[in-house]
């Protein structure tokens, strides 16, 4: 399936203007989003519908989301691969032969859809929005800011388990809703304010499995949204309580041996959960990058260091690449690089290593 360009349209459906943020307040989480971005996202005159979607076909992240969007919007997907880009090329030349002022949305950043193919888009007089996060989970809640903030629900789905994407995929055609993906049951830095300031319409949250802490469905059902939790056996599981009562937290206070028994129970449960709570593996962790990517963390994995002047003849990527995937790894620190003699030692930074352990 993803040997080669795909292509899959659904329902015409056309999305509001994308709202682009102002000065309104939404806290620096989300300032930090905006800075990230704004390279990336024309401020002006965007479309409010795009012929198609690029996304690259073997980052399954960005797959889920630009095919949920292409699906209830009625654009077209194709999969960008390491491979075929010239085929790509061909059949966008050939379907603007018949078709004039074509627009297209790639999802995704530069290091999974490169700027120079971009720039072959727009000497081609295609129209080309980008949106691209500094991670997976940052891209999938700016498109919805950007280009789905009409939704009434959003599906939320952990980002480090591939498992859950054609769940979240189908649940999101199903319910028109945009892909929003959690780590270690949270939504991404900023998720809270983009609700408040863009994703207005919001009403429910649809969670796949168990994606969503039960602390944070429970902040969220007390702010008057609905948590709804699609069940791993194909059941739904009944919508998450809300805020605490009144009448329960009085009765509580007056009879506080109950309470006290709860908090020991309650405490004595969250030690055991948080010992035995899986870590996401190296291999989930590899979903998040390139198949390029993948190569050069694994080698710099395998031997914990590596001098970069190594990596060409390890990898089979010329130096000039090496350089370009290195400079966008450190900037997302997954590795780091210090200098020795006329060359680097390449190494995993200590988050990295901390999350693939």
């Amino acid at each position: 399936m993803m040997g080669g360009p795909v292509a899959q349209q659904g329902s015409e459906r056309r999305p509001a203007e994308p709202e682009v943020p102002g000065s309104s307040p939404g806290g620096p989480a989300i300032l930090l989003l905006i800075v990230l971005i704004i390279p990336l996202i024309p401020l002006s005159g965007q479309p409010a519908h795009f012929d198609a979607v690029i996304v690259r076909g073997d980052i399954y992240t960005d797959w889920a989301v630009a095919m949920a969007y292409g699906i209830t919007h009625g654009s077209w997907v194709m999969h960008l691969t390491a491979d075929n880009e010239g085929e790509v090329l061909n059949l966008l030349s050939g379907f603007m032969r018949f078709r004039k002022g074509m627009s297209i949305l790639i999802i995704g950043a530069p290091n999974a859809v490169p700027i120079e193919f971009e720039e072959k888009l727009r000497g081609m007089g295609v129209t080309v929005s980008r949106i691209g996060g500094a991670t997976r989970l940052d891209t999938s809640l700016l498109l919805a800011m950007y280009y789905w903030n009409d939704c009434e629900s959003v599906v939320l789905a952990d980002g480090l388990n591939s498992s859950y994407y054609m769940v979240a995929l189908s649940v999101a055609v199903e319910r028109n809703a945009p892909i929003i993906y959690t780590m270690n049951g949270k939504p991404p830095e900023g998720f809270e304010a983009a609700l408040r300031e863009h994703l207005k319409e919001v009403k429910s949250l649809v969670v796949i499995g168990n994606s969503l802490d039960r602390e944070e469905a429970i902040k969220y059902t007390s702010q008057g949204y609905k948590v709804e939790v699609i069940g791993e056996i194909g059941g739904t599981k009944p919508s998450l309580p809300g805020g605490w009562s009144p009448s329960f937290i009085v009765r509580e206070i007056l009879s506080p041996l109950p309470l006290l028994t709860g908090l020991l129970i309650g405490l004595m449960a969250a030690i055991l959960i948080h010992r035995l709570r899986p870590r996401p593996r190296p291999s989930d962790l590899m979903d998040f990058f390139t198949m390029d990517e993948r190569k050069l963390i694994e080698i710099v994995m395998e031997r914990g260091e590596v001098s970069q002047e190594e990596l060409p003849e390890l990898t089979g990527f010329s130096k000039p690449k090496i350089s370009r995937l290195l400079k966008d790894l450190v900037d997302r620190k997954v590795v780091e690089r210090k200098k020795y003699g006329k060359t680097y030692l390449v190494t995993l930074t200590e988050r990295f290593k901390s999350q693939a352990s």
